[in-house]
């Protein structure tokens, strides 16, 4: 489950379990542990200020899943817990020094010292309901009729747009209010190369295992789909850095691959 991080010099990295994470300098190749704890790699953040890496760290009482969210300073190597653990914690997006994160339908911030900056929209999914909250307020959006609810749900590097998977009926996206603006059929784990292209897996399966999956990069506009990945791979959870210019995967057997896109393609 590779992450780049904001300018794409280094790549996060975790087990299939999502048990630890780790940290590859892509220059250097050097391995950094930022944790070995269960739930840690699981969709981690990295500020683009400070280079701070967010994550989740998953615990169970009484049967009950638990997530805190612990921050990893590479500067110093020094872990702080932001959030105890708790229920229904959703995925956390970059804040003024620190990130804004869902839990039990109430926005809660966590930085370091204090900030008045406003909170921008922030997209979750919610018990598969597609939820956006701007201007304070939280409102459910339906852009698809009778999906069977929403996963894999993120904002375009603008704020502009929403990415998301509708259940049984594709990968789109829409605007704030719900209109959807491109459809790309089946698109799995889908992410934001840049406000206009996305990357996603076309993957199938055989009711048990899945027998092929490739990379797709894909237009809003429907004038580019470009296969990334090579057939004879199961390539899966695509990665993207349009800063660095990379897309990066993982396989079935657990390689990671990264592919350099030229300019103009």
């Amino acid at each position: 489950y590779p992450v780049f991080n904001p300018d794409g010099s280094n790549l996060l990295f975790s087990s299939e379990s999502y048990t630890g994470l780790n940290a590859l300098n892509l220059s250097t190749q050097k391995i950094t542990v930022v944790s070995n704890e269960p739930g840690a790699g699981y969709q981690p953040v990295v500020h683009p200020d400070n280079g701070k890496i967010f994550y989740k760290v998953t615990s169970f009482n009484q049967g009950r899943r638990l997530d805190a969210i612990k921050s990893y300073n590479p500067s110093d190597a020094q872990t702080v817990q932001m959030l105890a653990p708790q229920r229904n914690l959703k995925q956390p997006r970059n804040y003024h020094n620190g990130f804004l994160v869902s839990a039990d339908k109430k926005i809660i911030k966590a930085t370091f010292g204090k900030t008045k900056n406003p909170i921008p929209v922030y997209v979750f999914t919610d018990d598969l309901k597609l939820m956006l909250y701007k201007n304070g307020v939280s409102v459910e959006l339906n852009p698809v009729a009778d999906a069977g609810g929403y996963i894999w749900a993120s904002l375009s590097p603008d704020n502009k747009k929403i990415l998301f998977t509708a259940a049984r009926k594709g990968t789109f996206v829409c605007d704030l209010q719900g209109k959807i603006l491109a459809s790309f059929g089946q698109l799995n784990a889908p992410v934001w190369y840049n406000d206009e292209l996305v990357v996603g897996m076309e993957d199938k399966d055989n009711g048990q295992f899945i027998t092929s999956s490739r990379i797709m990069l894909k237009s809003l506009n429907g004038k580019i789909s470009l296969q990334l990945s090579d057939n004879a791979l199961i390539a899966m959870y695509p990665a993207a850095s349009k800063a660095a210019g990379k897309v990066a995967f993982n396989t079935l057997d657990g390689k990671i691959y990264i592919v350099e896109l030229k300019s103009g393609k």
